[in-house]
C-alpha cells in the first residue's frame, strides 16, 4: 500500500514556486512544523486539521494556513502587521483556489479556498512585549494518485 501524499507539504512546494508568495514571505520561513524562535519578519505554517467527508484514503485533506507577522517595531515598515498577515492569507486562499491538476510526488491535486482570512486576537505566548499577529485560511485538498503514463 502506498503512503498517503502529505498535503502540507504539496501545499508549501506549490506555495515556493509562486513570486508573488515568496516575495511576501521568506521561503526559508514557510513550514509545516513549528514556528522559527526568532521571528523578525512574516512567517508561514501549514498544518493538516482533518479530512472532509468520511473517505479511509484521506483523499481531501482539510488545511489551515497561518501567516504569522511580527509587530512593525520589529519589521520595520508602515503597514499594520494584522494586514499584512491578511494579505498573506487571502493570496494564499485564492493561489490555491485557482491551483488545478498540481503534480506531487505520485499524487496530484486541485485545492478550493473554503474559510478566512480569519484574524484571531494577536498571540503573546512569548510575552506582551512581543505579540504576533496572525491570519489564517482553511483550504481543502482533492488529492488523487497520479495515473501511470501509457507507453
Amino acid at each position: 500500500m502506498k503512503p498517503i501524499a502529505f498535503a502540507p507539504g504539496a501545499v508549501r512546494e506549490f506555495l515556493l514556486t509562486r513570486d508573488e508568495f515568496t516575495s511576501m514571505v521568506d521561503p526559508l520561513s514557510v513550514t509545516t512544523r513549528e514556528l522559527p524562535e526568532r521571528i523578525v519578519k512574516p512567517c508561514a505554517t501549514i498544518r493538516a486539521v482533518g479530512n472532509v467527508g468520511v473517505d479511509p484514503m484521506l483523499r481531501r485533506p482539510l488545511l489551515v494556513f497561518n501567516a504569522w507577522v511580527p509587530p512593525i517595531s520589529v519589521m520595520g515598515g508602515t503597514t499594520d502587521p494584522d494586514e499584512v498577515a491578511w494579505d498573506i492569507a487571502a493570496m494564499v486562499g485564492q493561489l490555491i483556489g485557482r491551483a488545478r491538476n498540481i503534480k506531487f510526488r505520485d499524487s496530484q491535486w486541485s485545492g478550493d479556498w473554503k474559510t478566512g482570512p480569519i484574524v484571531p486576537d494577536p498571540e503573546i505566548l512569548r510575552g506582551t512585549d512581543l505579540p504576533l499577529y496572525r491570519a489564517f485560511v482553511t483550504l481543502e485538498l482533492k488529492m488523487r494518485e497520479k495515473s501511470p503514463q501509457t507507453p
